[in-house]
């Protein structure tokens, strides 16, 4: 099947933002698409669980003008704040966009503290067709979430995933508490939950970044991650993490056996999709009850594991 341009067939009731890399993904997903355009997927399902959507339009408008004012004005009339997604007719998207009020800064500083306000998206399909939504799943336009980075401490960029992450459940880890990070080298994720002042034991087999290693609260375990078993004890451990790269299958054993042991308060796992995206493993992760798999604005050919997910990390339809 042609994503890149298809046309809308039918009646639909929803638009599901999606990176063009995983277009095919998310159709899949849906089983049941009214057409796609750029990045835009028309689809009458309303799927809560959808993995590989970056952002949810509910209830989009389509509408026939005839002049950039006239656009202008029926966005202005019916939201305050309105984002761009330019897939067609670039120049003339931009006139209508300049027309409007000038949206606020959206870059932020993590843990993120100033909301962000209510913004609508809006996009051309050609000359003369507008499509927009008022309502939408996430706070960032198109889920698009920019941190303005740390480009001083971490040893990778890998914790900007965890930064998202922790921002999509809306809760952070606190002064005191414990974290285990598998396959913690070199070490990212590891800095953002001693950020907090966690208590973390970062495993793996190779080194952490020696500016990571003495931080305090760190302790290194020099093993596989996958050797490391649940231990007895009273407390429960209140984060579990890992962006170990590994296959899907063999990390969906982890989850199990971690939750088998049902020690651990939070998980955060990233699934590594190697190769060819198996969606009958993205299922398995889905099927885990009181669970949600996303597909993140900072992942690349993955997806995001969270056990137990909040009721906000689904779209309400």
């Amino acid at each position: 099947m042609n994503t890149s341009n298809m046309t809308i067939t039918k009646p639909y009731s929803t638009i599901y933002v999606v990176k063009p890399q995983f277009i095919k993904e998310a159709c899949d997903e849906l089983g049941d698409v009214a057409g796609v355009i750029g990045n835009l997927v028309f689809s009458p399902v309303k799927k809560p669980d959808i993995c590989f959507a970056q952002d949810v339009w509910h209830d989009p408008t389509l509408v026939k003008f005839n002049s950039i004012s006239e656009a202008a004005g029926i966005l202005r009339q019916a939201g305050r704040f309105w984002c761009l997604n330019p897939i067609a007719n670039i120049r003339r998207s931009r006139l209508i966009e300049s027309k409007l009020r000038k949206l606020p800064p959206l870059d932020r500083n993590f843990p993120v503290e100033n909301e962000i306000p209510d913004i609508g998206c809006f996009s051309l399909l050609d000359e003369n067709t507008l499509v927009f939504s008022v309502r939408r799943w996430k706070k960032w336009p198109m889920g698009e979430c920019h941190f303005i980075e740390d480009k001083k401490h971490p040893p990778n960029r890998a914790y900007l995933k965890l930064w998202e992450a922790l921002t999509l459940l809306g809760r952070h880890p606190t002064r005191g508490e414990t974290a285990i990070d598998l396959g913690a080298s070199p070490g990212g994720w590891t800095y953002v939950m001693q950020s907090f002042g966690t208590h973390v034991t970062a495993v793996d087999k190779a080194e952490l970044d020696p500016r990571v290693a003495k931080l305090p609260n760190v302790t290194f375990l020099q093993q596989s991650a996958f050797a490391l078993e649940p231990q007895p004890r009273n407390e429960k451990i209140d984060w579990l993490l890992s962006d170990i790269a590994c296959y899907p299958d063999r990390l969906y054993d982890l989850v199990k056996k971690w939750l088998h042991a049902n020690q651990v308060k939070q998980i955060i796992f990233t699934i590594k999709l190697q190769g060819k995206t198996d969606l009958s493993m993205i299922k398995h992760f889905q099927a885990i009850p009181n669970s949600r798999t996303l597909h993140l604005f900072y992942n690349k050919h993955e997806a995001t594991f969270f056990y137990p997910a909040p009721s906000h990390l689904f779209p309400v339809f």
